[in-house]
């Protein structure tokens, strides 16, 4: 995989999906965000970015319909941290 695959992409990924829909307990809908990411992704030509969306789309496919901003900031830190078949809790 890229080394530039790194924690703080992920992070402003994942960041700038949600900015316009959140504040710290707002509760988010997961499979919008994931369309939202997906979205991005298939207009994004950098393949690096690409790569990105995918990867934050992935941990979203782990939560639970809906989450808080700072839910989802948690479980994107941990996913970073932990294999993808890790469980969250």
């Amino acid at each position: 995989m890229y080394t530039d695959l790194t924690w703080k992409t992920l992070y402003r990924i994942i960041n700038q999906t949600i900015a316009d829909m959140l504040d710290e307990q707002q509760t988010l809908d997961v499979l919008s965000l994931r369309a939202r990411l997906l979205e991005r992704a298939e207009k994004e030509e950098d393949e690096v970015m690409v790569l990105c969306y995918w990867q934050a789309c992935k941990i979203l496919r782990r939560l639970p319909a809906t989450v808080t901003a700072s839910q989802l900031m948690l479980a994107a830190r941990h996913a970073f941290r932990a294999p993808l078949d890790n469980d969250l809790s």
